[in-house]
């Protein structure tokens, strides 16, 4: 009798146990795209020198040509602003939310849409 007490008790805290778990279905999160996310990060802080009317001829505002450049960017803008090729140049660190971003864009396959 004693036996199928502890038996009874395992398998009844066992059961309450799993029950008590939370549902963990993972949340799809949402993709980097370059036109909603990485754009817009650019254009406030890449302006005027990576835009189609600045002086560097590498252009920010162009989906191409920013996702083949997006190691080099990554670079400039994860620099020390005391280090040479800093970016964005005389301009202020971006926040590690934007660079974040930027790297997710990467992680996600540099999507542009």
């Amino acid at each position: 009798m004693k036996n199928k007490l502890i038996i009874l008790l395992v398998c009844s805290s066992f059961l309450l146990v799993n029950s008590c778990k939370k549902d963990e279905t993972p949340v799809p999160v949402a993709k980097v795209t370059y036109t909603a996310d990485v754009k817009p990060i650019f254009v406030a802080s890449c302006t005027p020198c990576h835009m189609a009317a600045g002086t560097n001829p590498n252009k920010w505002d162009n989906y191409t040509m920013a996702k083949n450049k997006i190691n080099v960017i990554l670079d400039r803008v994860q620099r020390d602003p005391s280090i040479p090729g800093f970016m964005p140049k005389n301009g202020s660190k971006l926040s590690d939310a934007k660079i974040a971003t930027l790297k997710k864009w990467m992680a996600d396959g540099l999507l542009e849409n």
